[in-house]
């Protein structure tokens, strides 16, 4: 009945008047000054690239979210000082009372051509690249083998499937999806 209306987003100058008001009353006016821009491109809610004073936020993200950009902003003016969601960081966003993970929507990853999957707590994380990952939810303190990510698409599955039973020194030529699918957990626990 209605169109939806038109989401505006604050612009850039706003950003900056906005990190510059949560500098003061949250980080005591201690944070450096930064860049603070829009990108049409990213996938996520925002970055901060610390070396190079830049926060970057996603205007598709805040699209569908837009009362989540002051959130954001805060989230990664945490990562000014702490570059990882470790205890530090997640003790900050308490104490500022920001989340420490932006929401998630199906249509946030439209490129991702690759699903990996944590073996402990099974979150799910869909990637445009294939790449060596670990779960940040799991591996609280930065890298651990038992969280390594694995990837969960059929076709990928079955290749490391194939190529695990070509090294495993008990391998049997019996063939068939129904083996393979059985053995896909020992092959899974060999890639930790």
């Amino acid at each position: 009945m209605f169109a939806p209306r038109p989401v505006v987003l604050p612009s850039t100058d706003e950003l900056a008047r906005r990190f510059a008001e949560f500098n003061l009353r949250y980080f005591a006016n201690t944070l450096p000054p930064v860049t603070i821009k829009w990108s049409k491109r990213m996938r996520i809610a925002g970055t901060c690239d610390s070396y190079r004073k830049i926060i970057t936020l996603s205007h598709t993200y805040h699209t569908h979210f837009p009362d989540d950009v002051d959130d954001t902003l805060k989230h990664e003016m945490i990562h000014l000082r702490i570059p990882r969601h470790d205890a530090a960081f997640r003790r900050e966003a308490a104490c500022i009372g920001t989340s420490v993970h932006c929401r998630d929507y199906p249509e946030l990853h439209p490129r991702a051509r690759y699903v990996y999957i944590c073996p402990a707590c099974g979150m799910e994380y869909p990637r445009a690249k294939r790449a060596q990952l670990y779960c940040g939810r799991c591996a609280r303190r930065g890298f651990d083998p038992r969280f390594k990510l694995i990837l969960k698409s059929g076709a990928e599955t079955e290749r490391v499937v194939r190529s695990l039973a070509a090294r495993s020194p008990q391998r049997k030529r019996t063939g068939g999806v129904r083996r393979r699918l059985r053995n896909l957990g020992e092959f899974m626990h060999r890639l930790l």
